[in-house]
């Protein structure tokens, strides 16, 4: 049984079609636009809200909006998808890449070290929707002068500690693409408490309408919101009416993940050499963007291969690496690093990164259903069902190679 996602019900076919029949384009903050930005802030605890067509425009906008520049230094965990990283690039700043700990956390000792006088913020991901402890990390950012980014992609509606994620940012981004748990088919959204960077953020990519309603007449940067800056960051409405419709399953879809995790997660437990990197807990909400694990093969006994070989003899392929998401490290745009702006005369690299590549060397991952129907059950039942099985053949004493039907 395979994992499908978006859920594509009559609900949602129906929002598509009332939207085609109103607009398939919206050039202020009007509609629709209007309606997710305000849900999307109050579920997030948020001040500003604006929507973008991807995560990695969301991204840009925000770190245009913080004043980044070439020669700036931003430091940004070495574990999480490239793209987080790249957009500084376009505008000549540094992203300096820092390990993070065994729970898939920054490592706040080890980025110390890597502050220089040019260092003016620090981006964090909420890897796998696992949301970070984020009062720690604006306590350590406010210490230090440095400003804090939040790349909630995987995450959409998760708290820590009573702190949703993306509150206690200076600017926090989504992404709506298709794979996120809550989906345009492409788009993402930004958060801020600060007006001026919703402001900035608007000229970058919001010009004419929108800028010129959001941006305040007495800013000096309002004679420049009729152009703008060049870019066009714009949502479309089509997939904001299917956005629209899951923002409003996200706390039923959010507990439903979480009761299937912990059956994943007590499968687990107490199995030698197998770790959870996405745990469940009385401390957090997590979105559960997918459920992931590591196998230590000194103390397993076995390695991760060895285990996605056994499930394939299962005939099963629902687990799978999480090599998409490489640490940043790994990429030759951070070692040998290019801007449309300027010239980079050093690396990107300045740390061994140890932790975040023996997490991605040793995880695997499994999508987990917000269906909490037969589907969703069913879904469940057999991945516990065939990993059970396949950690068990594994665990054999040896000799024993036959699979139990």
């Amino acid at each position: 049984m395979t994992f499908a996602w978006p859920p594509i019900d009559a609900e949602v076919s129906a929002a598509v079609t009332r939207q085609l029949h109103t607009t398939v384009s919206i050039y202020d903050r009007s509609g629709i636009i209007a309606r997710f930005e305000d849900a999307f802030a109050a579920r997030h605890n948020a001040p500003y809200a604006l929507l973008t067509s991807s995560g990695t425009a969301a991204l840009h906008s925000a770190y245009y909006a913080l004043g980044l520049g070439p020669g700036d230094e931003v430091i940004v965990q070495d574990y999480t998808f490239f793209a987080t990283a790249t957009p500084l690039l376009q505008l000549g700043a540094v992203p300096v890449s820092a390990d993070i700990d065994i729970h898939g956390e920054l490592d706040l000792e080890r980025a110390d070290k890597l502050i220089t006088d040019r260092t003016k913020t620090v981006v964090i991901t909420h890897m796998w929707g696992n949301p970070q402890n984020t009062r720690r990390l604006r306590d350590w950012c406010n210490a230090r002068g440095l400003a804090l980014v939040e790349d909630c992609s995987h995450a959409h509606g998760a708290a820590r500690d009573g702190v949703s994620v993306g509150e206690l940012a200076d600017a926090a981004c989504w992404s709506l693409q298709g794979r996120k748990t809550i989906t345009a088919g492409e788009g993402g959204i930004l958060t801020t408490p600060h007006r001026e960077i919703y402001e900035k953020a608007n000229l970058l990519g919001h010009f004419n309408k929108r800028a010129s309603a959001e941006v305040r007449a007495e800013s000096p940067l309002y004679r420049f919101a009729e152009t703008g800056l060049g870019l066009k960051y714009r949502a479309h409405p089509l997939g904001l009416a299917m956005a629209e419709v899951y923002l409003r399953r996200l706390d039923d879809w959010l507990r439903t993940r979480e009761r299937h995790a912990a059956r994943l997660e007590h499968l687990l437990a107490g199995r030698a050499g197998i770790g959870v990197l996405t745990p469940t807990g009385p401390d957090r909400s997590a979105t559960f963007y997918a459920f992931v694990f590591t196998v230590d093969p000194k103390t397993a006994g076995f390695s991760r291969d060895a285990l996605l070989r056994t499930l394939r003899r299962c005939g099963y392929a629902e687990i799978t690496t999480c090599d998409a998401m490489r640490p940043l490290h790994t990429y030759p745009v951070f070692a040998a690093p290019r801007s449309p702006v300027t010239i980079y005369e050093t690396s990107c690299i300045r740390c061994d990164a140890h932790v975040a590549e023996h997490l991605a060397a040793t995880s695997l991952r499994i999508n987990v259903p917000a269906d909490d129907g037969p589907d969703g059950r069913a879904y469940i039942n057999t991945a516990i069902d065939t990993l059970g099985r396949a950690l068990n053949v594994l665990a054999s004493p040896p000799g024993r190679t036959t699979l139990p039907s």
